[in-house]
């Protein structure tokens, strides 16, 4: 359906309302994103980047991570670690974010084509609010995921210019998503049939071919496959799981209600390519598009990933909107439609948003925990060994050398001992389990208790009594017995039943479990080692029969 000039110039006066609209929207997600990254630090796969990516050879580049070429996003974020180090990391949030504005943007042009303005207003925005993705918005490590999808989807903008011009930039925005992460392949399923059904394609053939030519190049020197046929049979399922929570992220439903959309939208485009006339090549492109990246990732991470992870629902949800913006070529809809089109819009973002505000605090919290630790760290540094991890559980590629040399050369984001002190009490929970993970405070059997009698902080369901010139801790019930760990020289103990220890340093609490045991009838010695931190340790000791205590 052709627009009539009426059309034309409606649309003409629309158009300034709709870019302001899509600002604003824009705005809107920035201040969401913004404000939930508030906080973050480098995590995980990020500390792969900065502690085993060091220099800037060509190996460094080339060599895979995870079996993606990640050329692109690696040096995008060493360019970002050399400006703003670790301690600005607000910096990397920030250019997720405009990637993120940049692929809404693509969406809105390739729309537009197809849906007019306010079609591809509508397109744009649900994107922009896709929310129910926010690892692909808070965490940098998905550089990645979003370069390949930024350059996939402006290579599909460029190669419907359908010109010289177009070409070029096509062929450039395709070797940077084959250059990003696995989810750049499946975009040259596009270019292949959109060119290959081309009465031109041997003169514009050179857009996929180059940049697969350099691909194959890396591939055949780095490149590892992680693909599993066996993985076959479970594709379909798989398949269908990811679809759902792409439209389920989409309309803030989830995946409940993603799986009918699913069906809508399969339904559809059935509909459609049943009539041959009606299809058209874009079309068809985008439909197989849509199956490779699903499909692949199916290949590719069955039994590792599950298909419902948030961090899927973004690529399949950019991609399903350009398929719906092509199924409603030459619709456009009117201003009413539109405003509650809108307005559903913002509401499917504002269901999303639980799901960023959540995953923000939790990167709060792992950032918090891992200041802590590392300022643990810094104080025992000498007394740890270099391939100790502190962090085991949130930052498992991080370790105590890679720390050291890290904050060295980018800035500390380590708290100081005075910080820790004053710390949040699941701070300090952490450095004292940091400290204790790494043998700070130990127990040695010795052939006899000497010494004097300690100071007890507090005892309670047990009585102290004199015993020689130690202590006899004599339990009623439910004995709990806190004892300053002496520094220099440590706590000789001796029952004759198992002994629980608990242990705090900068804590309040002690933890809800022992950090040692003491054996039975054996007189053991807890010390403390690491000077920085070696007064201040307080030891719990629950004991169920008459424990005798000696300050050594």
């Amino acid at each position: 359906m052709m627009p009539t000039s009426k059309d034309s110039e409606l649309s003409e006066r629309v158009r300034p309302l709709v870019v302001a609209a899509l600002l604003a929207v824009m705005v809107l997600v920035s201040v969401a994103v913004i404000h939930q990254s508030r906080g973050s630090l480098a995590w995980f796969d990020e500390w792969g980047f900065i502690t085993d990516r060091r220099g800037w050879s060509v190996d460094t580049f080339l060599r895979p991570t995870n079996g993606h070429l990640f050329a692109a996003p690696l040096l995008l974020y060493k360019a970002l670690l050399a400006v703003a180090g670790l301690t600005h990391h607000w910096v990397f949030i920030t250019v997720l974010l405009a990637i993120h504005l940049i692929i809404g943007s693509g969406v809105f042009i390739f729309s537009r084509r197809r849906v007019g303005d306010l079609g591809a207003l509508i397109a744009a925005s649900l994107v922009l609010v896709c929310f129910a993705s926010p690892d692909n918005l808070l965490w940098a490590a998905q550089f990645g995921y979003m370069l390949a999808v930024a350059f996939g989807v402006w290579m599909l903008v460029c190669l419907d210019r359908d010109d010289t011009a177009g070409d070029v930039l096509a062929a450039l925005f395709l070797a940077g998503a084959l250059a990003s992460s696995a989810f750049g392949p499946p975009f040259v399923v596009a270019a292949v049939i959109v060119i290959g059904f081309d009465q031109r394609r041997w003169r514009r053939a050179w857009v996929v071919a180059v940049p697969l030519l350099l691909f194959a190049l890396w591939y055949s020197a780095y490149g590892v496959s992680g693909m599993n046929l066996s993985n076959l049979p479970q594709v379909p399922a798989y398949v269908a799981e990811m679809g759902s929570s792409a439209l389920g992220g989409l309309s803030g439903l989830g995946i409940s209600y993603g799986r009918p959309l699913l069906l809508v939208l399969v339904a559809a485009v059935v509909v459609r390519l049943a009539a041959p006339r009606r299809a058209g090549i874009w079309l068809i492109a985008l439909v197989a598009t849509l199956l490779a990246l699903w499909g692949l990732t199916a290949l590719n991470r069955i039994g590792i990933v599950t298909p419902t992870a948030p961090r899927y629902i973004y690529p399949g949800a950019v991609i399903v909107v350009l398929l719906v913006a092509e199924l409603c070529r030459g619709r456009q809809l009117s201003n009413p439609a539109a405003v509650i089109a809108l307005l559903l819009v913002l509401a499917a973002g504002l269901s999303n948003y639980a799901v960023l505000g959540q995953y923000g605090a939790a990167q709060r919290a792992l950032a918090a925990n891992l200041r802590a630790r590392l300022g643990a760290l810094a104080l025992v540094q000498a007394d740890v060994a270099p391939s100790f991890r502190p962090a085991p559980r949130i930052d498992p590629v991080l370790d105590a050398a890679g720390a050291a040399v890290a904050q060295r050369d980018f800035g500390t984001i380590a708290l100081s001992a005075k910080e820790l002190q004053s710390a949040s009490p699941a701070q300090r929970t952490a450095a004292d389990a940091m400290l204790i993970q790494s043998g700070q405070v130990k127990a040695v059997r010795s052939a006899k208790l000497t010494g004097s009698a300690p100071r007890l902080m507090s005892l309670r369901g047990a009585r102290a009594l004199p015993s020689g010139s130690c202590l006899e801790i004599r339990p009623t019930r439910g004995a709990l017995v806190d004892v300053a760990l002496p520094s220099p020289g440590g706590l000789g103990a001796e029952s004759s039943q198992p002994v629980p220890v608990f242990l705090r340093r900068f804590a309040s609490r002690v933890a809800p479990r022992p950090s040692l045991t003491l054996p039975a009838d054996s007189p053991t010695v807890i010390t403390a080692a690491g000077s920085a931190v070696s007064s201040g340790w307080v030891v719990q000791l629950r004991p169920r029969a008459p424990l005798k205590l000696c300050r050594r």
